[in-house]
């Protein structure tokens, strides 16, 4: 399955037999959205609830796992109708407050993209970092800094499989989840 969740994140495969999707927890309730790809964990505080992972925590099957909301591309039927009625890649990457999720784990390739701020029209998006680009390369392990995926040598989440950092703001990568 390849799929993608926004400009931001994607599947480049998984094995749905295999693949670790725990339990169906929700969003925190406020607070900013998080973006789809996140590493979260359950929240002992509230349970019920992911929050977002605290930095350098190491991937632990059942606790942890990247977030995704399948149905983040469904309007609300409740939501104030406006312009363009319809969803597209600019409106996905960020999940939905206090809304069923998965933390997802498992033999999973992923992918990874910065965005640059975006602003056509009436329409506009903020930059999106999603991965530190600095000096990430092929072979490489990717771990939480506690707001975005970043080389680790001790955190490793996953194995960086192919990169592209060749336009700044833009830059690319794909790697293989090991837990």
């Amino acid at each position: 399955m390849a799929s993608d969740y926004g400009l931001n994140f994607g599947f480049r495969r998984s094995d749905e037999s295999n693949a670790t999707r725990e339990g169906r927890q929700k969003t925190p309730a406020t607070g900013s959205a998080l973006l789809l790809g996140t590493a979260v964990q359950l929240d002992p505080a509230a349970p019920g609830y992911l929050k977002q992972c605290a930095a350098d925590a190491d991937p632990i099957t059942g606790l942890h796992g990247l977030l995704v909301q399948e149905e983040s591309h469904l309007p609300s039927i409740f939501g104030a109708p406006g312009p363009g009625l319809g969803h597209d890649s600019i409106d996905l990457g960020a999940a939905k407050l206090d809304q069923l999720s998965t933390m997802w784990g498992g033999p999973s390739k992923v992918w990874f993209r910065n965005t640059p701020a975006y602003a056509r029209g009436s329409r506009s998006k903020a930059a999106v970092t999603m991965f530190v680009a600095a000096g990430v390369a092929v072979g490489d392990k990717l771990g939480w800094n506690g707001t975005r995926w970043a080389e680790s040598a001790s955190h490793g989440w996953m194995v960086v499989t192919a990169v592209d950092l060749s336009v700044s703001g833009s830059e690319y990568c794909e790697a293989v989840l090991n837990f």
